[in-house]
C-alpha cells in the first residue's frame, strides 16, 4: 500500500472515530428538538470532503483522471 493510500485510510479512521462523538454532541446541543445548524453544516462539510477524497482516489485507481469537482446531491 502506498503512503498516500495509508494516509487516506488513516484520515478515514479518524473521521470514523470522531463521528460518534460528533453525533452525541449534536444531540445534546438540540434546542427544543432542533439541531444546531452550524454543527450539522460542519459535520456535512467533514463527511463531504472525505467522500470527495475517496471518489478522487477511486477515479485514479481506475486509471481515469481525478475529477476536479465532486457534487453531492443534497436532495
Amino acid at each position: 500500500m502506498i503512503a498516500r493510500d495509508r494516509e487516506l485510510l488513516a484520515r478515514l479512521g479518524q473521521v470514523n472515530t470522531s463521528l460518534g462523538r460528533a453525533v452525541v454532541a449534536l444531540m445534546s446541543a438540540q434546542a427544543d428538538g432542533e439541531l444546531p445548524v452550524d454543527g450539522v453544516r460542519d459535520l456535512a462539510e467533514l463527511l463531504g470532503s472525505m467522500s470527495a477524497e475517496l471518489y478522487r482516489r477511486a477515479a485514479e485507481l481506475e486509471g481515469g483522471q481525478a475529477p476536479e469537482r465532486v457534487v453531492i446531491d443534497a436532495h
